[in-house]
């Protein structure tokens, strides 16, 4: 999948009439093309709508998606973002680190994971640094840990970080430093086998 063409339909969800919209590719062979350009098509909807108490007044323009698109695979991706853009764009107030717990126990759930979540006395003894960073707040700092697959299969661990703004951890950083914090729900990836 080649990025440039994702991104350049992205604008298209918000520009135009709600009237669906054809794309068009010169090589109709080109699923990859079609998948991607469609991805870009629903990145650009999005939209953060949790607090509006009525609905904007222009419909967002529809995509009739191409037929060689993997729409399956562009619904599940544009469903992820949105979820992770949903949690970014939360304000502080009402983004909790329990709140950001229960809603990651919430996908491990609905997509077959076991969660647990990792808090108090288990966290001090277990993830010392987690604990000493968010014991100034009012929320108890909590680490989720998913598992999920074949336990004989080879092991892939995803490691991520949430941060809440609200949450009272102890700032390290300099001023300049907190300028993209807000940004920064980030995930690493590390393999074992």
């Amino acid at each position: 999948m080649v990025r440039s063409q994702r991104w350049s339909v992205a604008p298209g969800g918000r520009c135009g009439s709600p009237a669906g919209r054809r794309l068009a590719h010169r090589d109709t062979a080109a699923a990859e093309a079609a998948t991607a350009a469609a991805l870009g098509w629903a990145h650009g909807s999005y939209r953060f709508e949790r607090y509006r108490s009525k609905p904007r007044d222009a419909a967002p323009a529809q995509l009739v998606p191409p037929q060689l698109a993997d729409m399956a695979h562009v619904r599940r991706m544009a469903a992820a973002l949105a979820m992770a853009r949903d949690l970014i764009n939360m304000p502080a107030a009402d983004l909790s680190p329990e709140r950001l717990a229960d809603e990651a126990l919430t996908l491990a759930a609905r997509n077959g994971a076991e969660g647990r979540c990792i808090l108090g006395d288990a966290l001090r003894e277990g993830y010392p640094a987690i604990h000493a960073v968010g014991q100034a707040s009012p929320s108890a700092p909590r680490l989720v840990d998913f598992s999920w697959g074949d336990p004989a299969a080879p092991q892939v661990t995803l490691v991520g970080k949430g941060v809440c703004f609200d949450s009272g951890g102890l700032d390290i950083k300099p001023p300049a430093g907190m300028l993209l914090m807000k940004k920064d729900m980030v995930a690493r990836l590390a393999c074992w086998r």
